[in-house]
């Protein structure tokens, strides 16, 4: 039974060595390595009824798996598709709620202040927030201690570290938060406001708040309006 060891194990090494190897050889490759070893066999000694017989089972069962494998394909799309689309559906009905959504853009405007914030997966030592441009320029710096878990609101004037009133438009926060033992903690930055407008794309359902588009996935909460 040399022969179906070998079959069984030729993927074996592949699919230990890097978590993307497929688990499952394709079927062409199976039939090549039996087509190869019923070529092979010794004339003086081929392959047993009972040998063959196992290794045809094998191939069978390798045929059937893979069946499996297209047909949990097919759902896990259907399903994906299905959840878009009542995502869409219900999309809408988001228009002049307030919500929070998870974005590292927000919007300044010229005559008030920019409120976004972040959330703590756990408590940190220290949060440092980096208010850059488009094109990564840090303008300004913000630094919070001993920070509890949870949601955190920030409030900046639009003012850069000199003190100087910065331009309108639209500006990127970059977060990081320390623990106390020194470790990196998770932080999810996120901006808040009303809906003004629900826009559809190519890459699904858009929210518009305070004039920027989060995509629809990015909703973290829903709150009435008070």
């Amino acid at each position: 039974m040399s022969g179906i060891g070998a079959l069984s194990g030729v993927r074996s090494s592949q699919s230990l060595a890097s978590p993307d190897a497929k688990v499952l050889p394709e079927r062409e490759d199976f039939l090549r390595l039996l087509i190869a070893q019923l070529r092979a066999q010794s004339p003086i000694r081929p392959y047993e009824g009972q040998e063959l017989a196992v290794q045809l089972a094998i191939f069978s069962q390798l045929e059937q798996l893979l069946s499996v494998r297209q047909l949990l394909g097919v759902q896990v799309e259907q399903l994906s598709g299905l959840t878009e689309t009542l995502g869409n559906v219900a999309a809408p009905a988001l228009v002049g709620t307030y919500v929070r959504v998870g974005s590292s853009e927000l919007r300044l405007s010229a005559d008030k202040p920019t409120e976004f914030g972040y959330e703590l997966q756990e408590a940190a030592q220290s949060v440092r927030v980096d208010i850059c441009t488009p094109s990564g320029q840090i303008v300004r710096s913000l630094e919070f201690r001993e920070v509890p878990p949870g949601v955190h609101d920030v409030e900046w004037d639009g003012r850069s570290a000199s003190g100087e009133r910065l331009p309108p438009g639209i500006y990127t926060v970059r977060i990081t938060a320390v623990g106390k033992a020194g470790h990196s903690v998770k932080v999810t930055p996120y901006v808040a406001g009303t809906v003004e407008a629900v826009r559809f794309t190519a890459k699904g359902a858009m929210l518009r708040i305070g004039g920027i588009e989060v995509p629809l996935v990015a909703l973290l909460e829903i709150r009435k309006q008070t």
